[in-house]
């Protein structure tokens, strides 16, 4: 998959997480009603402790959503930072944000884990950000495939790769 299309695949998914983390933050912390759809499970999920801080005592005042939602904005900021600066600059915001997916990816799965082994009820919000954030992750895997250099290359010692003028560069 080329770079330039990732990048925009996984902004649009950032931004779709962006609502439903949002979403779930707003009514963790009740300026919204939360609306569960057939599943009938997030009022139990929501109630759990785990909904609350990841279930950690000393940040049960931040909803678990919340979280989400911080990776989800600056998973789209990279974004943003790949298109607009230099080459060198999104390589390194690529990596934060496969680094960033994978963390959510290893969250997302825990946590999907609880609702069905522990909790024994599931959130349709919940699931969507879960697979939002596994989507996320496999589009920058595969593009990071693809741009991998070859061994005993130097991607960084190109001439003229660091000057290229912004519009120019492929893939950002």
């Amino acid at each position: 998959m080329k770079s330039a299309l990732a990048n925009r695949i996984v902004f649009v998914l950032a931004l779709a997480g962006a609502g439903v983390a949002g979403y779930l933050t707003l009514a963790h912390l009740h300026y919204m009603e939360l609306v569960c759809g057939p599943l009938h499970g997030c009022d139990v999920v929501a109630s759990d402790p785990r909904a609350h801080g990841l279930g950690i005592p000393a940040l049960s005042g931040i909803p678990t959503a919340a979280f989400g939602l911080a990776m989800y904005l600056a998973v789209a900021a990279l974004s943003f930072l790949r298109v607009v600066f230099s080459e060198r600059t999104a390589r390194t915001a690529a990596r934060l944000q496969w680094l960033l997916a994978l963390g959510g990816v290893v969250v997302a799965a825990w946590l999907t884990w609880v609702e069905g082994a522990v909790i024994h009820a599931w959130c349709q919000w919940c699931v969507a950000s879960a697979i939002i954030t596994l989507l996320i992750f496999i589009t920058l895997s595969a593009a990071a495939a693809r741009r991998a250099p070859e061994v005993g290359t130097d991607p960084v010692a190109t001439p003229g790769a660091e000057s290229a003028p912004l519009g120019s560069r492929p893939g950002g």
